[in-house]
């Protein structure tokens, strides 16, 4: 699914007017029934709904979804934005509502607003380009001292800036749920503004899908149907040699854990064979905890001093675990130099290559590096905001042909043709030891089975979020440990396999 611009959204509606045949009050209509449908499975029994709509098409929203919300039943006290320029359908609905009292306010007005109410946000939506006057605060801190039940907003928080970075400073009312219209806003995935929203949801109103190509964008959401277009469907003859032999690289004394997750995990994901290659301290640990892998060891007791050859392996994943012990590191480095097959880069192998003057020019094309936050400010540097952060990444990927994996909810994948990739599956739960360790042999495993990259980029954190979804159907997130990531690929690749 492409992640489009707020000039782009907004052409993408008149063109959806203009090749259905429709009026904009007919979108309108539209958005106003898949909010409403969606909106009073949030209101709890017998609170008061308190709408706050703004002069334009999304107080225009907001004013449908009171008019709807009568019809239900439900009472609602509307605040309107005292204006003298409203848009057309926003008078309409005005209009149908003038049975009812429309309380017309001012900025740095007094508002009485019981408590506990719920609370519609539909000021502003993707329509401003720059930060609401200081004014505004005053309505905001109203509305978020009369302690509501819950804030909606209708398409984005009022003041939310979808293509720019947001400052602390600017006036923005911060909502509980967020159901914005068809596509991601790209501003919504950024870990930066999550004090704005706690959620969005995706309302799909029906805009015109034959024209969505029309827009040239660098940004998509990973979605089922995505990941299912490039899925492999093996042959009834394929055999363990079909795919693919994956290599783990790690370990240390006291982490060979890591290890048995990664590789655990590439067997899981399908890999036909798997080896580690660990100190000498893991052979116990690894022979008895995963037997269906096979196991070489360092000269080393405690960590890994001489690496492996590794050309006779479709995929690898190196750093797990690995620590970084002065001569682990010298000769990763002097390993890692000298490779020209793709790897998998994670976690003491990140680290190591950040010691490095232009680090970046000792990795093979075509390898995928997974950084948590911290890794990545160690390879990068600081950055301003999370703009600023994927644009520093997107070039770093095309002049070296890499694969970037940003961890996070909404985990980026950031491939070699400068494109980013948000994955939409994962939860909080999720956020535990070893999560990082499982995604690395989720891709190395991938890229053994023949996915390139980017594809086993896109796919792997994708299976990664899902398995975790379908595993805090039966765990609490509170309870989710690594390896019930792994035990819950089945699912996810039935889940894939299917057209549900």
């Amino acid at each position: 699914m492409k992640i489009i611009n707020s000039k782009q959204i907004k052409e993408w509606d008149q063109l959806t007017i203009k090749h259905q045949n429709i009026s904009s009050w007919d979108l309108m209509e539209r958005a106003v029934l898949k909010l409403t449908e969606n909106i009073v499975n949030d209101i709890p029994s017998k609170a008061p709904i308190i709408i706050f709509c703004g002069k334009g098409n999304n107080g225009g929203d907001g004013l449908g979804v009171a008019r709807e919300l009568e019809k239900l039943g439900y009472k609602t006290l509307i605040y309107i934005l005292k204006s003298e320029n409203y848009s057309e359908d926003n008078l309409k609905n005005q209009q149908l509502l003038s049975s009812n009292e429309l309380h017309f306010f001012n900025l740095n007005e007094e508002l009485q607003l019981p408590e506990n109410s719920v609370i519609i946000d539909a000021i502003f939506g993707i329509g401003i380009n720059q930060p609401l006057d200081d004014d505004w605060n005053s309505i905001f801190k109203q509305i978020e001292k009369s302690n509501p039940t819950q804030i909606i907003s209708i398409d984005l928080p009022s003041g939310f800036i979808a293509d720019l970075s947001m400052q602390k400073y600017f006036p923005c009312c911060k909502s509980n749920k967020t159901y914005t219209f068809q596509v991601p806003k790209l501003g919504l995935l950024f870990p930066e503004n999550q004090i704005y929203t706690d959620e969005f949801i995706l309302l799909d109103i029906g805009l015109e899908q034959n024209v969505s190509n029309e827009f040239e964008t660098d940004y998509y959401f990973i979605q089922k149907n995505d990941v299912q277009k490039f899925l492999k469907k093996p042959s009834k003859f394929s055999h363990k040699g079909t795919f693919g032999h994956t290599l783990i690289i790690g370990g240390s004394l006291g982490k060979i854990g890591s290890i048995v997750l990664t590789a655990k995990v590439a067997l899981k994901t399908g890999s036909g064979l798997v080896t580690t290659y660990t100190p000498q301290c893991g052979l116990n640990i690894l022979q008895t905890n995963l037997i269906e892998s096979m196991s070489l060891v360092d000269d080393s007791e405690k960590q890994i001093e001489h690496f492996p050859e590794i050309k006779i392996y479709q995929g690898v994943a190196v750093g797990m675990g690995m620590g970084q012990h002065p001569t682990t590191e010298a000769n990763f480095i002097n390993w890692i130099k000298n490779k020209k097959q793709p790897l998998v880069i994670d976690a003491d192998a990140l680290n190591c290559l950040a010691k490095q003057k232009d680090c970046f020019t000792l990795i093979p094309q075509d390898s995928v590096l997974t950084p948590h936050p911290k890794e990545l400010q160690r390879l990068i540097g600081e950055w301003e905001n999370d703009f600023e952060k994927l644009e520093k990444v997107k070039k770093l990927a095309v002049f070296h042909q890499l694969t970037f994996i940003i961890k996070g909810f909404y985990t980026a994948v950031i491939t070699s043709d400068g494109k980013a990739y948000f994955n939409s599956t994962g939860n909080w739960g999720m956020a535990t030891a070893g999560s990082g360790d499982t995604l690395s042999g989720i891709i190395a495993s991938l890229i053994g089975q023949g996915y390139n990259s980017s594809e086993a980029s896109i796919l792997g954190v994708y299976l990664h979020g899902l398995a975790g979804d379908f595993a805090v159907k039966k765990i609490h997130p509170h309870s989710l440990i690594a390896s019930n990531i792994s035990d819950f690929i089945s699912e996810a690749y039935f889940y894939l396999d299917s057209n549900f």
